[in-house]
C-alpha cells in the first residue's frame, strides 16, 4: 500500500483577503530526512487590498538552523533589498523599502541545517511588521513534512 502525502502545507492565520498570508514553504532537495544542508522556499502573498510590510519575522522549528544567506524576490524575479538579521531560532528581514500589496515575496533561505534526522511534521512561525507601526503580527503558519 502507497500513500501520497504532500511534503508542505501552509494555513495562513486569518482568513482575509486583505491580509498577508503564507502561500507555501517547499524544501529541496525534497523529502530527504537524513540531509544536513537544505534551502527553504517560502512564498508569501499581500493582497491588492493589504497594507505596506516593513519585515517580516520568520521563527524556525526546533531541529532547524537559518543562516543569514537568505535571497529574497518578488514573483516576478526582482530582488528586494533586505537585510537579515538572526537571532537564535527566528531570522528578521527588514525591507529596504516597504514592500507594496499586490506582491507576491519569495524567500530563499539558502543553506538550512537540521541539526538532526528529521521526521513528523515542523512548523514555521511567520510574523510581519507593517509600514508605519511596531506591532508583529502572525500571519501564518508553513508545515513541513517529513517522512
Amino acid at each position: 500500500m502507497a500513500v501520497l502525502v504532500p511534503a508542505t502545507y501552509a494555513n495562513p492565520t486569518p482568513q482575509s483577503s486583505s491580509f498577508p498570508h503564507v502561500i507555501s514553504l517547499v524544501e529541496s532537495p525534497q523529502g530527504i530526512r537524513h540531509w544536513r544542508i537544505l534551502r527553504h522556499t517560502l512564498k508569501i502573498a499581500l493582497p491588492e487590498n493589504s497594507k505596506a510590510i516593513s519585515q517580516l519575522i520568520i521563527e524556525a522549528p526546533a531541529n532547524i538552523v537559518l543562516r543569514e544567506n537568505i535571497d529574497v524576490s518578488d514573483q516576478s524575479g526582482k530582488k528586494i533589498d533586505v537585510k537579515v538579521s538572526i537571532q537564535g531560532k527566528k531570522a528578521t528581514l527588514e525591507f529596504a523599502e516597504s514592500v507594496a500589496s499586490g506582491t507576491t515575496i519569495i524567500v530563499e533561505m539558502n543553506n538550512v541545517k537540521k541539526t538532526a534526522v528529521t521526521t513528523g511534521n515542523k512548523f514555521y512561525k511567520i510574523s510581519t511588521i507593517f509600514a508605519g507601526t511596531n506591532a508583529e503580527l502572525p500571519i501564518g503558519v508553513a508545515q513541513l513534512r517529513v517522512i
